[in-house]
């Protein structure tokens, strides 16, 4: 049932691992796991995933989809001041 939950969570608006874990009351990394998983599903069954990937707000360095997580350190810069990414879900028509 916890995957369906996080399907609707995720249709419903973008949301980051940790709002999710948040409002969940988890661990990001057992969120993170499981929304792996769901990706993964969700894809399988023809819904359209989006991730907006993590940013830094100070360079602008754009990391790659695949980080779910908020990275600690931006690459280029150095810096810790990060936008975390954004993962939502559309359903098929």
């Amino acid at each position: 049932m916890y995957r369906k939950d996080l399907l609707n969570i995720l249709t419903a608006q973008p949301r980051s691992v940790s709002s999710i874990a948040r409002e969940l009351g988890l661990a990001r990394d057992d969120v993170e796991d499981d929304l792996r998983h769901l990706i993964r599903s969700a894809r399988a069954a023809g819904h359209r995933v989006i991730v907006e990937p993590a940013r830094c707000r100070r360079c602008g360095f754009t990391f790659t989809e695949d980080k779910l997580s908020k990275p600690g350190k931006c690459p280029a810069c150095r810096g810790t001041w990060l936008y975390e990414p954004q993962i939502s879900i559309e359903r098929p028509l």
